[in-house]
């Protein structure tokens, strides 16, 4: 078999291109005058010095902005409406430093927006113009919550031998306040929303990687470049590095965190230095996040890096208020090499190793990893079959509780807890990659994963994936449960119920006279038709009676030898799958394996060697249940009889 060889389309000039909002030339009004004059007006007001004002207006155009940034590099750390405290704002601005105005400037225009006001007096700051329009540029770039406010700022000044002070501040809003108000409360509900996803108790570095997975997996680049804002960002799902850049630091704030910007004019891009464990390191979303998007990929190739690391990947001439480590965070962290959302839950995180192809579970420093789930089918190549694509193209999400991921045909979700899983989606075609965004599966279906972009993404809600709308009457069988769709169809479609109205019991042991029963249920075999019986221990007139006599007959059962066939003893899952293969094979239903089928499990050497050839089908049509482990020995549970059944309908085409 040929391997093709998958090439990742990172294309960095698209990403950097200028980010910061669109150039406009500067322009001046005439003064604000009841007069025909031009040259000014006299200040009104009694006993003060006659003063002359000019009252100017300038617009910072995407040049000056992106110059102001990369003076101020301020830190945003956002406290909540309405508060001004420049030390949480600005603390690393050297322009704070430079101005002595400076800290009761900023307070005081932090606070005229937030209410809302139209202008602000400044007269008795003797503020200078650059230095003014210096606190004005930090305010407007690092203040994520103030999206509405324009980058045109009006300003009357006045005039003396040595200087031009500024008198007054005129600010000018991009909505009106009602859209203010609210698009300030579902930009603050959005904070919440996502700073209640992160677990309790995570380090910094994980929740700095967590908000960086979830932002990079849930939004796109902006390849319009129009969205600047992180308050447009959360709306649109789209932004550019500014936009990236500026959410992620408001996130991280909420979260207790500092981050800086870096901004390089050269690159026209900016990113986060964000600090933990008391030390700075470069963290850029959009670089991990490569173009055209795929649902589910994230790298994590620019994730806490040192000034010397980032420099060798291609960043420069940066300016930024602070200095990295100067050793690497971590020798081979957990994160590198992964090309999929990680996902942190029960204490651990879980993260697909797309060279080992499976999924693992570890600490964040990689103590106690284990295996949970194994991608057996590989990506085939639409135009030679005997060809394959290199790599795992599978998103990972949690959805209440479960792992959601993809093989190349299927959805599915995986227990993490327990590593059993069960397919929940068919779309047809073969699936590059799935994400689910706020109880939405999104996926995408292509003929390849080098994309070019506009490939349309399909979706479904999580709560539809099932047999039908109806509830379960089943207190043990939560919708969040993994169960829950495969119990839903075997009880609805009348193959086996609960064990009492209100319970299903998934934990308990299948018979094996329950499994033949359920089998001939779907089957649609006609029980009359079976009176008699070569078993010695199945009697006629037993519920399961004609069942087993149709699957001798069918030879599908052989029996336990001398003429037994234990109909109470519990099925272990190498029986269920002998079982299942006999029964798929004489339906003509399925495909046959290949030689190889078993290569790579681990327990192989526990599978019974009569039991060999069941479980390679079963495993090759998608049947088996639990992750890698086949443990073949173990007793099957009414809950994986259901997943196995529900699978098997599916096979058949009756589900």
């Amino acid at each position: 078999m040929k391997i093709v060889e998958y090439m990742e389309t990172r294309r960095r000039n698209r990403r950097a291109s200028p980010s910061f909002a669109p150039d406009a030339e500067d322009f001046a009004f005439l003064p604000d005058s009841p007069s025909a004059s031009g040259s000014g007006n006299r200040s009104p007001g009694s006993g003060a010095p006659d003063r002359i004002y000019e009252r100017r207006g300038r617009l910072l155009s995407g040049r000056k902005l992106f110059i102001l940034a990369m003076a101020a590099l301020l830190v945003v750390m956002l406290p909540a409406l309405p508060v001004s405290a420049v030390s949480e704002l600005a603390a690393y601005s050297p322009n704070r430093q430079r101005i002595p105005a400076y800290d009761a400037v900023y307070e005081a225009m932090y606070d005229a927006v937030a209410s809302g006001r139209q202008s602000l007096d400044l007269f008795d700051y003797r503020v200078e113009v650059d230095d003014f329009l210096d606190i004005y540029s930090d305010l407007f770039i690092t203040a994520p919550e103030f999206f509405f406010l324009s980058p045109r700022v009006v300003y009357h000044t006045a005039e003396t031998v040595l200087s031009s002070h500024v008198v007054d501040v005129y600010f000018e809003y991009d909505m009106t306040p009602a859209e203010r108000e609210a698009a300030s409360a579902y930009y603050e509900a959005e904070l919440a929303y996502i700073v209640s996803l992160v677990p309790e108790n995570l380090s910094e570095a994980e929740r700095a990687l967590f908000v960086h997975d979830y932002l990079i997996a849930n939004y796109a680049y902006d390849s319009t470049e129009t969205i600047y804002d992180a308050y447009r960002l959360f709306r649109t799902r789209t932004g550019v590095c500014q936009a990236y850049a500026l959410a992620y630091a408001a996130i991280l704030r909420e979260l207790g965190m500092e981050s800086v910007l870096a901004v390089s004019a050269r690159m026209g891009h900016a990113w986060n230095v964000v600090k933990v464990d008391g030390e700075w390191y470069h963290v850029d979303l959009v670089y991990d996040d490569p173009q055209p998007d795929r649902c589910g990929r994230v790298l994590h190739d620019y994730f806490l890096l040192t000034d010397e690391e980032i420099r060798e990947l291609e960043h420069s001439e940066w300016e930024c208020a602070v200095s990295s480590a100067a050793k690497p965070y971590a020798r081979n962290p957990i994160w590198a090499g992964v090309t999929s959302r990680m996902v942190a839950a029960d204490g651990g995180w879980y993260y697909i190793d797309s060279t080992a192809r499976k999924i693992y579970r570890s600490a964040v420093n990689r103590a106690g990893r284990e295996e949970v789930f194994s991608f057996g089918d590989r990506w085939m190549d639409a135009d030679d079959e005997k060809r394959y694509w290199v790599g795992v193209f599978s998103g990972l999400s949690l959805w209440k509780g479960n792992l959601v991921l993809n093989t190349p045909g299927e959805i599915w979700l995986c227990d993490p807890g327990t590593g059993e899983s069960l397919p929940v989606l068919s779309p047809g075609g073969t699936v590059y990659g799935s994400n689910v965004y706020r109880g939405t599966l999104e996926y995408l279906v292509a003929e390849s994963p080098n994309l070019e972009g506009g490939e349309a993404v399909r979706s479904v809600r999580m709560d539809d994936l099932g047999a039908s709308s109806d509830p379960l009457p089943f207190t043990d069988v939560p919708p969040e449960s993994m169960y829950y769709p495969a119990v839903k169809y075997v009880s609805e479609a009348g193959l086996f119920r609960g064990v009492s109205a209100e319970r299903f019991d998934i934990v308990s042991p299948f018979s094996r006279a329950m499994f033949v029963t359920v089998t001939g249920r779907l089957f649609d075999v006609d029980a009359a038709q079976y009176d008699w019986n070569s078993f010695r221990d199945v009697s006629a007139g037993n519920w399961y009676s004609p069942y087993v006599a149709w699957a001798a007959a069918e030879g599908i059962v052989n029996g336990m030898g001398d003429g037994l066939f234990l109909p109470e003893s519990p099925l272990t899952r190498e029986q269920m799958y002998k079982i299942t293969a006999l029964c798929g094979r004489r339906l003509g239903i399925g495909k046959e394996p290949g030689p190889d089928a078993l290569k790579g499990c681990p327990d192989l050497d526990q599978v019974s060697s009569w039991a060999l050839d069941g479980t390679a089908w079963c495993l090759e049509n998608g049947l088996t249940v639990g992750g890698d482990l086949l443990r073949p020995q173990k007793t099957v549970s009414r809950g994986e009889a259901a997943i196995l059944f529900a699978a098997l309908a599916r096979l058949a085409g009756r589900s």
